[in-house]
C-alpha cells in the first residue's frame, strides 16, 4: 500500500471549527475518490508557506516517512506571497536563485522527495473568491512589490517549475478561476465557509465540505488525466461521483454552531479592572470575538501601568483584524448613539510581530462583548488603527467595516517601528465618522455610517489591540460636543 502525502496551507489542512460551514482544506477529502489500496496522510497546516512549513514537527514527519512508490502533492503559494520575512518567498526566479518561491519548492520538498522515489505533484493555489464576479490581480495570486518585498505571479512560478522539472502541474488557479466564472458569485458563496449563518459572514478564502470536495475531485482528475504512473490507476473520477452538482448531498451546516446573540445591558468583566482616565473617565476591558477560545489572561495584557498610563498586548497570535472576523482587546465606554464625541490619545509602539491582521488604536463599533470567544461576524466600526503593517509606508493608516466588508482608508506615507509615539484622533461627524492617525491625512470619505446595525441605542468607543501588538496608550480623553 502507498501513501499519498498532502503538505501546504489551509486551503488543503484540516480544521477544527464552531462555524456554521466549517473550513474544510481539499486535501482532507482526497480519499473521497481514491480506493482503499492508497493512504491519504494529510499534513498541510494553515498559515504555512514553503519556507515556515519547515520550521514545524509535520515537515520531519515528512521527510523522515516518505519512501519509494509514494506521492507527494505540494500546494503552497497562498503564504508565500505575504510580505512577512518569516514566510514570505520570491515568486521570481529559479532553483537556484535562494529565497525564490522555485528555490524553497525545490530544495525542500521536490528533491528530497525525489531521491527517495517518492512521485511530486505541483498544485497552483485556489483562487480566492470574487465577490463581483471580475478579478483582481490578488485573488489570482499575482502580487506587486510592498514593503521591501519584491512582487510576482506566484501560480507562473509553480508553472514554470513544473515545466522545467518534467514534474506534473495541476493547475488550480485556472481551474477554480473558470468555475468560479461559470457558476457566478451568487452561488460560488456556497462553496466557501460561513462564520456565522449569515451569508456575509462568508469566508473568500477557505472552502467548505463542499468546495473541498469540488476541488479534491479536480485535483485528482487532472492527475488521472496526465497518468500519472502508480496514482492514476487509483483514482475514482466517473461523472457520477464528481460533487459539483450533488450541492444538496455534501453541503452540510455544523449541527452544534450557537449563533452570537447580542445584548447591550454588558457585565462587569471578571477578568480586567477599569482603566480610569486623568479627568475620572472610565473605560472597561474586554477581550472578544475571533479568538478561539484562547486563555484570555494568557494571551492578553490589559492593565494600568506604574505611570499611569493604559497598557495593552495581545500575544501568541491570537486576535485579529479580517475582513469577516475580529479578535480584539478593547478597553470601551459605552455611549448613546445621539452623543457626538472626540476621542484622542497618544499610542507609543512597545512591539508588534510583522502580520498582516496586527492593529492597534482607536475604535468605534456597534456591538461589544465580555471576555467572549466566537468566530461569527461581528457588528460594524470605524477604527484610526493602521491595518496591513508588513507594506510599511504603503500600510493602511485608517478602516472601517461595514455590513461584512472592510473598508481601507488612506496608506501610510511612512512605515511605523517599535518606539514610535504617534497621535489618535477619532470624532463623531453629521454623517459617520473622522478617523486620524498620527499626521497621515483625515479620513471621512467611507466612513459616512452610522453604527446602528446591531445596537441601535449604543455605540461603544474606545482603545483596542489585535494580534501580536503591544501598545501603551496616554494622554486618552473622550471629549462631547
Amino acid at each position: 500500500m502507498n501513501t499519498l502525502w498532502v503538505i501546504g496551507d489551509s486551503t488543503l489542512s484540516s480544521f477544527e471549527d464552531k462555524y456554521y460551514y466549517p473550513r474544510y482544506g481539499y486535501g482532507t477529502m482526497l480519499d473521497k475518490y481514491l480506493d482503499k489500496t492508497i493512504t491519504v496522510k494529510n499534513i498541510a497546516l494553515s498559515g504555512r508557506s514553503s519556507k515556515s512549513y519547515t520550521t514545524e514537527p509535520e515537515y520531519k514527519e515528512l521527510i523522515a516517512g516518505m519512501d519509494k512508490g509514494d506521492f507527494l502533492i505540494i500546494g503552497f503559494g497562498h503564504n508565500d506571497e505575504k510580505t512577512e520575512e518569516d514566510r514570505y518567498t520570491d515568486a521570481n526566479g529559479g532553483i537556484d536563485d535562494e529565497g525564490s518561491f522555485a528555490h524553497s519548492l525545490y530544495n525542500n520538498y521536490i528533491e528530497p522527495a525525489l531521491k527517495t522515489g517518492c512521485q511530486p505533484v505541483l498544485c497552483t493555489p485556489i483562487v480566492r473568491r470574487t465577490v463581483t464576479d471580475t478579478w483582481t490581480s490578488q485573488q489570482l495570486h499575482i502580487t506587486v512589490a510592498a514593503g521591501g518585498f519584491a512582487g510576482g505571479d506566484y501560480p507562473q512560478a509553480i508553472r514554470q517549475l513544473g515545466k522545467a522539472l518534467g514534474l506534473p502541474v495541476v493547475d488550480m488557479t485556472e481551474i477554480t478561476r473558470k468555475r468560479y466564472e461559470k457558476m457566478g458569485k451568487d452561488e460560488t458563496l456556497y462553496l466557501h465557509a460561513w462564520t456565522s449563518d449569515n451569508k456575509m459572514s462568508v469566508d473568500n478564502t477557505h472552502t467548505n465540505i463542499w468546495g473541498a470536495r469540488v476541488n479534491a475531485y479536480d485535483v485528482l482528475a487532472v492527475i488521472k488525466e496526465k497518468q500519472v504512473a502508480g496514482l492514476s490507476e487509483h483514482i475514482i473520477t466517473d461523472s457520477a461521483a464528481n460533487p459539483l452538482s450533488l450541492k444538496e448531498k455534501f453541503l452540510v451546516s455544523n449541527s452544534s454552531y450557537v449563533p452570537t446573540v447580542f445584548s447591550d445591558v454588558l457585565k462587569e468583566s471578571s477578568l480586567w479592572k477599569d482603566y480610569v482616565c486623568s479627568d475620572k473617565t472610565v473605560f472597561k476591558g474586554t477581550v472578544f470575538g475571533d479568538i478561539g477560545g484562547a486563555d484570555l489572561k494568557e494571551n492578553f495584557v490589559l492593565e494600568t501601568d506604574d505611570e499611569g498610563n493604559l497598557h495593552m498586548a495581545a500575544k501568541n497570535s491570537i486576535g485579529k483584524i479580517a475582513p469577516v472576523s475580529d479578535g480584539i482587546a478593547m478597553y470601551y465606554r459605552q455611549l448613546d448613539t445621539s452623543v457626538h464625541f472626540i476621542l484622542t490619545a497618544q499610542v507609543q509602539i512597545n512591539d508588534y510581530f510583522s502580520n498582516d491582521q496586527v492593529s492597534f488604536g482607536l475604535m468605534a463599533r456597534d456591538d461589544v462583548y465580555i471576555d467572549y470567544s466566537t468566530a461569527d461576524i461581528l457588528g460594524d466600526y470605524v477604527a484610526a488603527a493602521p491595518l496591513l503593517l508588513t507594506h510599511e509606508q504603503e500600510a493602511v493608516s485608517c478602516f472601517a467595516r461595514k455590513s461584512g466588508v472592510l473598508t481601507f482608508g488612506g496608506k501610510c506615507t511612512r512605515a511605523y517601528k517599535a518606539g514610535d509615539v504617534v497621535e489618535l484622533r477619532l470624532e463623531s461627524t453629521s454623517d459617520g465618522y473622522a478617523a486620524t492617525f498620527g499626521s497621515e491625512k483625515t479620513i471621512t470619505g467611507g466612513f459616512d455610517f452610522a453604527l446602528t446595525a446591531v445596537d441601535p441605542k449604543h455605540v461603544y468607543v474606545g482603545m483596542f489591540a489585535a494580534r501580536n501588538a503591544d501598545v501603551t496608550f496616554r494622554n486618552i480623553k473622550l471629549e462631547y460636543k
